[in-house]
């Protein structure tokens, strides 16, 4: 099953449960994710979604921060809740290890010399990553840029 379908389910689940909290994250989810589909005229399938689910990741991260700070403390734990529930839809992170044995493999396959080609590595070597698990795209790109400024 992949990750639309399952929110979908859950979905149903959380109507069927009463669970309002839950059931507000999961409409917002499908929202955002058909509303992306269409945007980018494309498919709903797995990394169309991840990318949607990161996205919100980082935004409710930050809100919660934001909250923290300014001591709202009721909307942090609401944006905090609301967190939990969209990052157990993400795939497993993919490790540190895993991203830089990768990137020297891209990185060797198109011949990449320094940080002029930092464009040729990124775009295939994201792509494989993004097969095998969810990944920040910052991370990448720094350790990206490490790898071809010692190069």
């Amino acid at each position: 099953m992949d990750i639309f379908d399952q929110v979908s389910s859950d979905l149903r689940s959380a109507q069927r449960e009463r669970d309002a909290g839950r059931l507000r994250v999961l409409r917002t989810l499908i929202s955002q994710i058909k509303y992306e589909a269409k945007e980018s005229g494309s498919e709903i399938d797995d990394p169309l979604v991840a990318k949607v689910l990161q996205r919100d990741v980082r935004r409710r991260t930050e809100a919660v921060d934001i909250y923290t700070n300014s001591d709202r403390l009721d909307d942090a734990a609401n944006e905090q809740f609301e967190l939990s529930v969209i990052q157990a839809y993400l795939p497993p992170e993919v490790d540190r290890d895993t991203i830089l044995a990768m990137a020297n493999k891209v990185i060797d396959e198109v011949g990449a010399s320094g940080p002029q080609d930092m464009g040729k590595v990124m775009g295939p070597l994201i792509a494989h990553l993004r097969e095998i698990g969810s990944v920040d795209g910052q991370t990448v790109n720094t350790l990206v840029a490490g790898l071809l400024n010692n190069e």
